[in-house]
């Protein structure tokens, strides 16, 4: 890291959050490696499944909150930035590693007044192929044309003078809720929406942090390394992967466009259908999807926070 990366983070107090739920070991490697980095001023975990602290992270010095219920990622970032004070806030999966430069870097990306909201690029391994996973990792993030929906863009790769001072910082309509950094202004007046409780939080973020002046953007020297796994179950992933797409049009775009995502939404319910008949799927994905339609158009939060039966669908249901 260069002298100037040092010197932001010795100036700003940055507090590192991390949404906890499920297997404990993948969070308790976050946490060791987030406070390794020697970076952060708190590192603040909340546990959405309601789990205690574990030994593993007994001598380690963190916060482990434990909400009144599974408030949904939106909700525990909310929680976790308002429990400790921070000039920036930085959020995790837990299956996301990030290193000290990159970092410092995303960081620095706040020297910049305008600039709300930074994140690196988000390299995800082992999903295609060590070629298509750099090729996809370094992408741009903005909306399908017709459907508004958040979309990754597959840019050509440049080599990079790391030693080039300043780097132009790239500017992207959102941000990966993966590891994305806020400004303590974005958390205190926009704040999370933890309504989608599962989806689409970080694209609300960097909505309406654009709509309210400022940037969304991609600090160019950095990246951090998501394991590809998940928390999410088939069922859950099909009802909110349908919902909360019409949620975010409902609230941002056009009725015409909101009549085109329904009717894209539902050749998707069709191929799931499809797919549970020929591949004899148990639980079937069709059953929460068509759900998540219908919960799509006929249920609309009142506040940013989760709906009191949340979550709607799991692996039980």
């Amino acid at each position: 890291m260069d002298e100037r990366d040092q010197k932001t983070m010795t100036v700003r107090r940055v507090a590192a959050i991390i949404v906890h739920y499920g297997d404990p070991k993948r969070t308790i490697r976050a946490v060791l490696n987030h406070w390794r980095l020697e970076v952060f001023s708190d590192i603040v975990i909340v546990a959405n499944d309601l789990s205690q602290q574990p030994e593993a992270l007994q001598d380690i010095r963190c916060t482990w909150l434990i909400p009144a219920r599974n408030i949904g990622f939106g909700g525990a970032c909310q929680l976790g930035a308002m429990s400790c004070p921070a000039d920036v806030y930085a959020f995790f999966n837990p299956h996301v590693r990030i290193d000290r430069p990159a970092v410092g870097h995303c960081i620095s990306a706040f020297d910049v007044k305008d600039v709300g909201i930074a994140a690196p690029y988000i390299h995800h391994t082992g999903i295609k192929g060590p070629i298509s996973d750099w090729r996809n990792a370094h992408c741009t993030r903005t909306y399908s044309r017709f459907l508004g929906l958040p979309i990754q863009v597959p840019v050509e790769n440049r080599l990079v003078d790391c030693k080039s001072d300043p780097v132009e910082l790239i500017d992207n309509d959102w941000a990966s809720g993966g590891v994305i950094f806020c400004r303590s202004e974005v958390i205190r007046d926009i704040k999370w929406d933890g309504s989608y409780f599962l989806g689409f939080e970080d694209v609300d973020i960097s909505m309406r942090t654009k709509k309210a002046g400022w940037r969304v953007v991609i600090a160019p020297l950095a990246i951090a390394f998501h394991s590809g796994e998940s928390t999410r179950t088939s069922a859950s992933s099909a009802y909110y992967r349908m919902r909360n797409p019409l949620w975010f049009a409902r609230k941002y775009h056009s009725r015409t466009v909101q009549v085109l995502l329904t009717a894209y939404i539902l050749l998707l319910v069709g191929r799931l259908a499809a797919g549970d008949l020929l591949k004899r799927r148990r639980p079937t994905r069709s059953r929460p999807a068509t759900r998540g339609v219908l919960h799509g158009w006929l249920l609309w939060p009142g506040s940013l926070e989760a709906l009191p039966d949340e979550p709607l669908w799991s692996s039980e249901s």
